[in-house]
C-alpha cells in the first residue's frame, strides 16, 4: 500500500499516483467527480494510461458507515485483486486496489471507459438481443468458477451478505421492513397481496438463505442491473463488484432480466433465456438441467424485488427516485407473474403465504 490512501479525489496526488502505478506521474487533473455508495472521480494523468477513474471511499457518512460495515469496498478490492484479470468477461482493467482497513479507506484505479463504452441505467431497459449476450457473458463468468476451490480460498471473503455475522442481523431486518412497508415513493406500484404473500420470505429467511448455500456456487457480479453494466458496440461489459457474492449463479440471471427488460418482453422470453443460460453452462462442462433451473430463477427473483424495495426505502442517496420506480415496477411485475412466493414456499417445504 502506497503510503496513507487518499480519501478524496484532490488527494490523488501526483506522488501518490507514482507510487501507486509504479511509473512516475508528474501532474494529475481531475476531471470530473461525484459520490454515492462510493466516491468516483475521472483523472487526467501526464503518464500512460493518460486517464484513470479512480473509485474512494464515499464522502457521506451514512455511505461510509454502510461500505465499511457491509464490507462493500473490500469485496471489490478482493474481486479485482484476486480475480479480475482472470474472468472471462469483460471488466474495466484495475491498474491499482488497496485496502486500509484501519481507516476504512479504500482506492481502486481503473481504467477509464469514457468515449469507448455506453452506459445506461435501469429505466432504459435491454433488447432480446442484448439479453442474450449478457446472459452468455454471465454464463462463462459462472462456468469458469463453478464449485471451483478459489471460491473457499481466495475468495472466500465473498460469502452472502446475509449470512454474514457483522451484517445478517441489520440485513433480515431490513428485508422484513422493506417487504412488510414498501417505502411511500413506490407503494403504489406494490399491490397489498403482494404484500401479503411477500411474508413468506418475511417469516422464512433463516430457511431460505440455507436453501440456496446448500446449491452449487460459483462467483456472482451480485447487482448486474442496467447501471452496473456498460457496452462496448453489442459486447456487454460489468462495472461495480461492490456486492460480488458466492452464491448460486441463477441469481445474476434473475437480477438482470428481472430489472432489465420490459416485463412485456420478460414474461415473453425469459423462459427461453434461461434455457440458454443452461445451454451455455453444459457447453461450458457444468451439469445444468434447465427444469430445475427455472424453478429457482421463479423462486430467487424475490431477490431483486427486496433490492428494488430497499434501495426505494434508502430515498434519493442510493437512487434517483424515477430510476427506484423503474425498478420496483418491473420486479413486482416479475415476482406477480411467476408466482415466485408460491415457488419458495415450495422449495423450502413451507406454508404457502
Amino acid at each position: 500500500m502506497p503510503g496513507r490512501l487518499p480519501d478524496r479525489a484532490d488527494r490523488v496526488s501526483a506522488e501518490w499516483l507514482s507510487s501507486a502505478l509504479g511509473r512516475p506521474v508528474r501532474s494529475v487533473s481531475v476531471l470530473s467527480q461525484d459520490s454515492g455508495t462510493a466516491a468516483r472521480a475521472r483523472i487526467a494523468l501526464d503518464a500512460e494510461p493518460g486517464r484513470v477513474f479512480v473509485k474512494l471511499t464515499p464522502r457521506d457518512v451514512r455511505q461510509q458507515v454502510l461500505m465499511n460495515v457491509v464490507g462493500l469496498g473490500h469485496r471489490e478490492v478482493l474481486f479485482y485483486r484476486a480475480v479480475g484479470a482472470d474472468v472471462p468477461i469483460r471488466v474495466p482493467r484495475c491498474h491499482a486496489a488497496f485496502e486500509d482497513p484501519s481507516l476504512g479507506r479504500i482506492v481502486l484505479v481503473l481504467e477509464d471507459l469514457t468515449g469507448r463504452a455506453t452506459f445506461r441505467d435501469v429505466r432504459d431497459g435491454v433488447g432480446v438481443a442484448e439479453a442474450e449476450a449478457v446472459v452468455d457473458a454471465l454464463a462463462g463468468l459462472h462456468a469458469a468458477l463453478w464449485e471451483s476451490p478459489r471460491l473457499t480460498g481466495a475468495l472466500a471473503g465473498l460469502g452472502p451478505l446475509r449470512r454474514s455475522p457483522v451484517v445478517g442481523v441489520f440485513g433480515r431486518a431490513l428485508v422484513r421492513r422493506a417487504l412488510g412497508r414498501p417505502a411511500g415513493p413506490v407503494a403504489d406500484l406494490v399491490p397489498a397481496d403482494l404484500v401479503r404473500r411477500g411474508r413468506v420470505v418475511a417469516e422464512n429467511l433463516e430457511a431460505i438463505d440455507e436453501f440456496w448455500a446448500a446449491q452449487p456456487r460459483t462467483l456472482t457480479h451480485g447487482d448486474p442491473h442496467l447501471g452496473n453494466l456498460f457496452f462496448e458496440g453489442d459486447a456487454p461489459g460489468f462495472l461495480d463488484w461492490q456486492v460480488a457474492t458466492v452464491c448460486p449463479g441463477i441469481r445474476d440471471v434473475a437480477y438482470f432480466l428481472v430489472t432489465s427488460l420490459a416485463p412485456t418482453t420478460a414474461r415473453e422470453h425469459e423462459r427461453r433465456l434461461v434455457d440458454r443460460y443452461a445451454q451455455r453452462l453444459a457447453a461450458a462442462g457444468v451439469e445444468a438441467d434447465p427444469a430445475p433451473l427455472w424453478t429457482a430463477y421463479r423462486a430467487i427473483a424475490a431477490e431483486p424485488y427486496i433490492a428494488a424495495l430497499a434501495t426505494a426505502g434508502a430515498g434519493e442517496r442510493m437512487q434517483p427516485r424515477a430510476v427506484a420506480r423503474s425498478a420496483v415496477a418491473r420486479a413486482a411485475a416479475a415476482v406477480q407473474a411467476l408466482d415466485t412466493f408460491d415457488a419458495i414456499a415450495d422449495l423450502v417445504g413451507v406454508r404457502r403465504g
